[in-house]
């Protein structure tokens, strides 16, 4: 009835032709820069490694024969989305707490000012107003005592 999409189709002899023709071109291509490459002294490791990265890249997809369906899964085309992005979902979300919160107006029965002071961590030089550690007692910069 249906066709799975993980058969494969058998190749016409059209098809066949021509990835046959299109590797014999390519590898007469890469046989001409091996020559040109080999003129240019370089390195026959180097050039091995780069026909065999042209090679591996051209021709292996085509003699695995790697479907469309493939590269559509491999690079993926993003699609304009009609969803809504998270920031305009954040927005909305915002918004609707927003309506339902109102300002509250503050009470100031219920403050208290009772607290201990503590010494800070960090303090300034007088002089260069670098900032030192509060058992610090002369400054590292300029020398001088540091006055509380």
């Amino acid at each position: 009835m249906g066709s799975k999409p993980d058969e494969k189709k058998p190749l016409r002899k059209k098809s066949i032709i021509i990835r046959l023709i299109f590797i014999i071109v390519y590898s007469i291509f890469l046989y001409y820069l091996y020559l040109f490459l080999i003129n240019l002294r370089i390195q026959h490791l180097i050039i091995i490694l780069i026909l065999i990265f042209l090679i591996l890249i051209v021709i292996g997809p085509l003699i695995t024969g790697i479907s469309k369906a493939m590269y559509n899964r491999l690079f993926q085309r993003k699609k304009k989305r009609i969803e809504k992005s998270d920031y305009q979902f954040y927005k909305e979300q915002l918004k609707s707490t927003r309506q339902d919160t109102q300002i509250q107006p503050l009470d100031t029965k219920d403050i208290n000012l009772d607290f201990k002071y503590r010494k800070p961590i960090i303090r300034r030089c007088n002089n260069c107003k670098i900032i030192v550690p509060n058992f610090v007692k002369t400054c590292p910069n300029c020398r001088k005592p540091i006055i509380d």
